[in-house]
């Protein structure tokens, strides 16, 4: 505004202070004082601001403020008022002036930004055609929001309806980014990706619309949900000069309409999503599956023998247990995933960001444990079992009907085997899981049908070259699949909880035969190392098993270790540690396994439960030339000899590997160089030849 004249019309005591002040700035060519609202006859021909007094005739008759300017209708004008006497400024607003200013509550910044929008209002006015002026007159008085914005987006009105919905105080001026923020939240709560779809830019584009519903939020207040009219304003010569949006608050009826929604798509009893709705979640997840090109997986769940709850307890018993199927699987889904009651006992879920297609399995196996689980309901104890059913997309159908149907179909074939239990629908996984079936029944047998067998690997001492220990390894000699390695079974055995009576044997079998080898060669120091799952370390039972091997052998406890992850030192659960405490009460030693892989907790090591480490075997298959695990493997030496810490390494398959430990002063050795696993008759032949004197190295052993 600077350089631009400014006139006065009023009385100059009416603002004194403010006048003076005034007169100081730059950009006041001129002020006329005069006693009354008349126009002075040495006004300038040309004004950029008309300021005057808003008296009581404006705020109680409304005066027209063009005919009291008369002449000076090319200009703004901007009410002068107090802020005790707000209401005028107001009503000369409303009788046309361009804005009002509250002369004792006004910074010089606000001055200026209230100039500057009287002016863009004015402008606008001026280009406006007389009907677009009188429809703009006409949309300043009804019940709904209006707001104009000119064609750079810049908010040069809202009407007093406005002001209102939105909660916007009087001498509130939107700056110029508003149009960005105002109403930028769909009616889905999601903030619109594109500017061009913002209402206010919308209108002042040109575009004509009707009926767009979105959320105008504010810090500290309720979102409000509008239904939003807008279009073009045009000059004479029909040229785009801005835009006008009118709107309505139906934040009431848009609840009211998502309550009746929420009945519309979720199952009454339950509260899970029903058909129609999980199907278009389903739809959504098959979009995010395809586009990450990620796994997703439908499961169908049905519970078996639900007719018979009905039956015998009563449908509002079943009721009921259908309603705590529903919380379990929403306790035990992972956020993110999707359920939902296809009908009577029947039900879905999605699973997504699952990693491995066999994955999806580990899912199902743990909606079988937790859904068969016992129902308490009233005084009732009622038990059910699921039949699951599992489907992937996009191999088992391309649409979310078909994938369902594929899943339904796999959910039918698990019941005709029996139920409680899941069925992929893909043939390749059902094979996996049809063996991994037959894997778990065999395991329940193995131990009965003495399948079960022990091998052995050495393992020596690096300075001396001697035999000094033998690790014990699981095998399974399978009827149909002949020996497998651990690898194959071992997690069917933890999955099922078979861990713990196979551990107990392997336990006992590994004592009886280090006794015998101890008496045998005269090897009362021969040591031997067993590998401990994490479920072991949970149940007191292992204490006892240890104890009772040891009372039946008669072995020094100092010649059994335990490898452990350091997992169950980390988590400090009071299982895993009351058991790792009664380890160590009697007597035995406890190793570090697949050190230099994992986190070490440096806590485990300060409480003394560590008394070595093994060295992982990913470390040692390349140390020769890999620096980098040349320096960990030689760091973790340096750190056990500071703490007093025996290390051995796994896997050592060459000279150059082996001659690498010896450099580092790595204790102990093993891996096919020494000795491959081998059946306990072969270790006794080793034995033998190393009491004659022949070493395991020297013999040049595969």
């Amino acid at each position: 505004m600077a350089g631009h004249s400014i006139l006065y019309l009023g009385r100059g005591e009416f603002a004194a202070d403010y006048l003076q002040e005034l007169e100081t700035l730059p950009y006041c060519a001129m002020l006329t004082r005069s006693a009354s609202l008349k126009i002075p006859a040495n006004a300038p021909s040309v004004l950029d601001i008309v300021l005057f007094e808003a008296g009581p005739a404006i705020a109680q008759s409304g005066q027209s403020i063009i005919e009291l300017l008369g002449s000076f209708d090319n200009c703004p004008a901007i009410a002068l008022t107090t802020k005790d006497r707000e209401h005028r400024g107001i009503a000369a607003v409303n009788a046309g002036a361009q804005a009002y200013i509250c002369v004792d509550d006004i910074s010089v910044d606000g001055q200026e930004s209230i100039f500057e929008h009287a002016v863009q209002r004015h402008r606008l006015q001026h280009r406006l055609s007389d009907t677009d002026v009188t429809v703009l007159s006409v949309l300043r008085n009804i019940n709904d929001g209006v707001i104009v914005v000119d064609r750079e987006g810049h908010v040069l009105d809202i009407n007093p309806a406005a002001r209102s919905i939105l909660a916007l105080g009087p001498r509130m001026q939107p700056d110029s980014n508003w149009e960005k923020t105002f109403c930028c939240v769909d009616a889905n709560g999601e903030n619109y990706r594109n500017s061009a779809e913002l209402p206010l830019v919308r209108a002042r584009s040109g575009e004509k619309f009707a009926g767009q519903v979105a959320l105008f939020r504010r810090p500290g207040q309720a979102d409000i949900v509008l239904s939003i009219n807008g279009q073009g304003l045009f000059d004479g010569k029909h040229q785009l000069v801005g835009g006008v949006i009118t709107f309505r608050d139906i934040t009431d009826a848009a609840r009211r309409n998502n309550e009746l929604q929420k009945l519309a798509q979720f199952d009454e009893l339950t509260g899970l999503p029903n058909r129609s709705l999980f199907i278009e979640q389903l739809s959504r997840a098959m979009g995010r599956s395809q586009r990450k090109s990620a796994p997703l997986a439908v499961l169908f769940v049905d519970l078996d023998r639900f007719k018979s709850v009905n039956d015998t307890l009563g449908h509002d018993i079943g009721d009921a247990l259908l309603m705590q199927v529903a919380g379990r699987l929403r306790t035990n889904l992972r956020i993110g995933d999707i359920s939902g009651r296809w009908g009577g006992d029947e039900f879905v879920v999605c699973l997504e960001d699952f990693g491995e297609s066999q994955n999806a399995a580990a899912a199902a196996q743990k909606l079988l444990l937790v859904l068969s689980e016992k129902y308490e309901i009233g005084n009732s104890e009622v038990y059910a079992t699921p039949s699951i059913g599992i489907a992937m997309y996009p191999d088992s159908g391309a649409t979310p009907d078909l994938l369902i149907k594929a899943a339904d179909l796999a959910m039918y074939e698990a019941k005709k085997r029996g139920g409680g239990r899941f069925q992929y629908y893909s043939q390749a996984l059902n094979a996996q899981l049809a063996q991994r079936e037959e894997l778990e029944i065999g395991l329940r047998h193995a131990l009965v049908r003495n399948e079960f067998v022990l091998h052995y690997q050495p393992r020596i001492d690096l300075a001396s070259g001697r035999l000094i220990g033998l690790e014990a390894l699981l095998r399974w000699q399978h009827p149909r699949f002949g020996l497998l390695p651990p690898a194959r079974f071992l997690p069917i055995l933890e999955s099922s909880g078979l861990i713990h009576s196979a551990g107990e044997w392997i336990i006992g079998t590994a004592c009886r035969q280090l006794a015998a080898w101890q008496r045998q060669f005269e090897l009362p120091d021969l040591s031997l190392a067993l590998n401990l799952s994490p479920q072991q370390l949970i149940h007191k039972r292992l204490v006892d098993a240890v104890a009772s091997a040891l009372q039946d052998t008669a072995i020094d406890p100092g010649c059994l270790e335990f490898e452990i992850s350091d997992g169950a030192i980390v988590q400090k659960r009071n299982a895993e540690l009351g058991t790792l405490q009664g380890l160590r009460k009697l007597g035995v030693r406890i190793s570090l396994d697949h050190f230099g892989t994992r986190d070490v907790s440096f806590e485990s090591l300060d409480k003394g439960f560590i008394d070595s480490f093994v060295l992982d075997q990913s470390l040692i298959v390349d140390v020769a030339e890999n620096d980098s695990h040349q320096r960990i493997v030689r760091a973790a030496i340096a750190m056990a000899q500071g703490l007093d810490i025996e290390v051995a390494a796994e896997g050592v398959e060459t000279l150059s590997q082996l001659n690498f430990l010896r450099s580092c002063h790595c204790d102990l050795a093993q891996g096919f160089l020494i000795s491959r696993p081998v059946q306990s008759d072969k270790i006794a032949a080793i034995l033998r030849s190393e009491i004659a004197g022949t070493r395991l190295l020297a013999r040049g052993m595969p």
